[in-house]
């Protein structure tokens, strides 16, 4: 579906959009091995999750970019809890990638500066971690890193959510 906007707006889910702190542990492996039905059910969504649906519905082009894994589970959970729309890109960690976090998004958002669809729009990542946000602006000049306090700021002048 072709969007209105150009503008292109990334969240990154834990930390930012969802909290998932009862499942942290001090290793990836231990996200790992915290991944279960019940603790993803336990998630709970952060006010900025009520954007996704927001900003998709105005007609703005949205991504969500995660270093999770996404289990069955997850994917229940951002369709029944978060009421990602459908047309809204899921970016995950594939299964064994152990990439550090800020190195795995800018490679997985890089086509965003490559595609010709993509390349003149103007991005942002809307994530927790800051090492994530500053990777991101490296792919250029018209993409902005945010924090959730910033995105929301920001999203606030743009749509009501």
């Amino acid at each position: 579906m072709k969007r209105l906007i150009d503008d292109i707006f990334i969240f990154d889910l834990d930390g930012t959009t969802v909290d998932s702190t009862h499942r942290e542990g001090e290793t990836l492996e231990d996200w790992f091995r915290l991944n279960t039905e019940e603790n993803v059910m336990n998630d709970k969504p952060l006010p900025l999750a009520r954007a996704i649906r927001g900003l998709w519905e105005s007609g703005f082009t949205v991504l969500i970019c995660t270093s999770r894994t996404l289990s069955y589970w997850d994917n229940d959970y951002l369709i029944n809890r978060l009421h990602v729309p459908k047309g809204v890109k899921i970016i995950s960690r594939e299964k064994g990638n152990n990439t550090e976090s800020w190195k795995l998004k800018k490679k997985q958002l890089s086509y965003l500066q490559n595609f010709k669809h993509f390349k003149n729009a103007r991005k942002y990542l809307i994530d927790d971690k800051e090492n994530n946000r500053v990777a991101f602006e490296e792919l250029g000049s018209n993409c902005w890193g945010l924090s959730p306090a910033s995105g929301a700021r920001f999203i606030k002048h743009m749509i009501k959510y």
